[in-house]
């Protein structure tokens, strides 16, 4: 008898634990704290970008057709750790029809920057893209990249080579001359380099890059770091990067699956090659709309 009262009243006691738990689960549950406790996978893609990166295009207005080519080459890619945004740049419009054409390429896709020059490829185009951008951009970005329009870049491995480097004081690229694999000998191929933020607003301020604005405009920018004593963070990305097979010596080699970029793609049939060898094209779906 006297254990059977004890049975019953410890029911409700067992009944008011199991209340307080739920209350402080619930409220667990609710607390903004307990956001800490979900996993990378859980959280929002933008919750995980780890840096920002900026590419520009450097091109010419009149090239419509490649412009649109490349919005379809990068618009199928992005990368998980970073927030990669794309610009075609060019200078200042000379043609009726280009203000009409590019105001709409303007309204529809908010990729063009115009720079105040005249169209150039070595007479300070680079500079000036450069120097403009700490002015013209409404926010900062980790990394600024300088791209050919005959360049194939792979977004994903870019940013994955990109990750563990130094946010500051960064020159990366692919070294010239073709055979060096020192980073510090001579300057980055203007198929595509990267500065980090800092450089760009010390290329904004410094003398040294605006008063020798003429030449060859990769070649100008190592120049411009060696003298200002800049860029003491510096890698080069080969075999990586690379001209396509066959158009430039010692720069070329056949295709390799860890590309980032490949240059000189000149004809649609190089361009053909490349999209074939990575199986860009693998996402298309079945459908009666069309027979591939």
């Amino acid at each position: 008898m006297p254990k059977r009262r004890l049975i019953v009243i410890s029911l409700p006691s067992i009944a008011t634990i199991l209340l307080i738990f739920i209350f402080f689960f619930t409220i667990r549950l609710r607390s903004p704290l307990s956001n800490s406790a979900i996993t990378v996978h859980e959280m929002p893609q933008h919750s995980r970008t780890n840096f920002s990166l900026l590419i520009g295009i450097l091109t010419r207005a009149d090239y419509y057709d490649r412009r649109h080519f490349l919005r379809l080459i990068y618009g199928i890619q992005s990368s998980p750790i970073a927030k990669i945004d794309i610009k075609f740049v060019f200078c200042k419009l000379t043609k009726p029809e280009q203000k009409i054409l590019i105001a709409l390429e303007i309204i529809r896709f908010h990729d063009i920057i115009i720079l105040n020059c005249s169209e150039n490829m070595n007479n300070g185009k680079t500079y000036t893209y450069f120097s403009s951008l700490p002015r013209i951009l409404s926010k900062k970005y980790d990394y600024v990249m300088k791209a050919d329009d005959d360049v194939y870049l792979r977004l994903a491995p870019l940013a994955s080579s990109l990750l563990p480097l130094p946010r500051s004081d960064l020159y990366y690229g692919f070294v010239i001359p073709c055979p060096s694999m020192n980073p510090f000998v001579h300057y980055m191929s203007g198929m595509g380099f990267v500065l980090s933020w800092d450089l760009v607003e010390w290329i904004e301020v410094s003398e040294i890059p605006a008063n020798d604005t003429f030449g060859p405009e990769d070649k100008q920018v190592g120049k411009w770091l060696d003298k200002g004593k800049k860029a003491n963070n510096r890698f080069s990305n080969k075999p990586a990067m690379y001209d396509y097979p066959g158009t430039n010596g010692r720069c070329s080699h056949e295709l390799i699956p860890e590309t980032i970029a490949v240059h000189r793609l000149k004809k649609w049939e190089h361009w053909s090659h490349v999209l074939k060898f990575f199986n860009v094209t693998r996402q298309v779906e079945e459908s009666n709309f069309y027979n591939l």
